[in-house]
C-alpha cells in the first residue's frame, strides 16, 4: 500500500500563506462571480451551480467565471481550495495532478484572475474546479478511523493506481491526497507546495493549540 501525504493549507499556515502573499479565502480575500461588477468585486457565492445536494441533479457550470483578489498584484498560486466543494488550479497544476491520477469530473470553468479595478493579473490559465464530495469514491485508508468517522488519522494509505487522490472525509475535503512517493516531483515542479505528514495536518489544524 502506499502511505499518503496531505497537499493544503492548514489553519495555522496562515502566517505562511500571508508571507508568500497567497490570498486567504476564510479572510474573504477571494471573490468569485459570473460577471466582473467593480461595484461588487466579492459577491455571496450563490449560484445554482454552487449550491447543489445530494439526490438532486446539479446543475452545470459556466464556461467562465471571474475570481477577484483583494491586494493582489499578481497571481501566487497554482492551487487554491475554496470551501469545501471548489479548487482554483492554474492549467499547468491540473494538467499535473491529472498526470498522477487526478480524473475527477464534476465540472468547471475558465477563471479570469482579476483585481478589484478588473485589471488582469495573470496570462496563464486557470480554472474553477468543482468537488462533489458524496461521489468520491473512497479508496484511502484510514488505520485510526471507523468508517464513518469525521476525525483526523494519524497516517493514510492506498491501494489505488492514483497518485493523487481526492477523500470524501470532511477533514480533508479541502485538501488533496498524495503518495508519498511523489513528493519530490512535487518539489521540483512548484515553488509553493504546503505537503504535510497526517500527524502534522491534524497538528496544524487543532484548535485548541491555534488560540493559544
Amino acid at each position: 500500500m502506499k502511505k499518503l501525504l496531505v497537499w493544503g493549507y492548514a489553519l495555522q499556515s496562515l502566517d505562511e500563506l500571508a508571507k508568500r502573499k497567497v490570498p486567504k479565502v476564510s479572510l474573504g480575500e477571494v471573490g468569485i462571480s459570473e460577471e466582473f461588477n467593480p461595484k461588487k468585486t466579492h459577491p455571496d457565492f450563490d449560484f445554482p451551480w454552487s449550491w447543489f445536494v445530494k439526490g438532486q441533479e446539479i446543475p452545470p457550470m459556466p464556461e467562465k467565471v471571474y475570481v477577484c483578489l483583494k491586494k493582489a498584484r499578481s497571481v501566487t498560486f497554482d492551487f487554491l481550495p475554496y470551501g469545501y466543494n471548489f479548487f482554483i488550479m492554474s492549467a499547468r497544476f491540473l494538467e499535473f495532478i491529472k498526470k498522477y491520477g487526478f480524473n475527477y469530473n464534476f465540472g468547471m470553468s475558465e477563471a479570469i484572475i482579476v483585481n478589484t479595478k478588473g485589471e488582469l493579473l495573470t496570462n496563464e490559465a486557470y480554472y474553477l474546479v468543482r468537488i462533489v464530495s458524496w461521489e468520491i469514491e473512497d479508496e484511502i485508508v484510514y488505520p485510526d478511523l471507523g468508517r464513518d468517522e469525521k476525525g483526523f488519522s494519524l497516517e493514510a494509505y492506498t491501494n489505488s493506481d492514483k497518485d493523487i487522490l481526492l477523500s470524501p472525509k470532511y477533514k480533508y475535503m479541502e485538501a488533496l491526497m498524495v503518495s508519498e512517493n511523489l513528493k519530490d516531483k512535487i518539489l521540483e515542479n512548484f515553488s509553493l507546495p504546503f505537503l504535510y505528514s497526517l500527524e502534522e495536518w491534524k497538528e496544524l489544524n487543532n484548535l485548541d493549540s491555534f488560540w493559544d
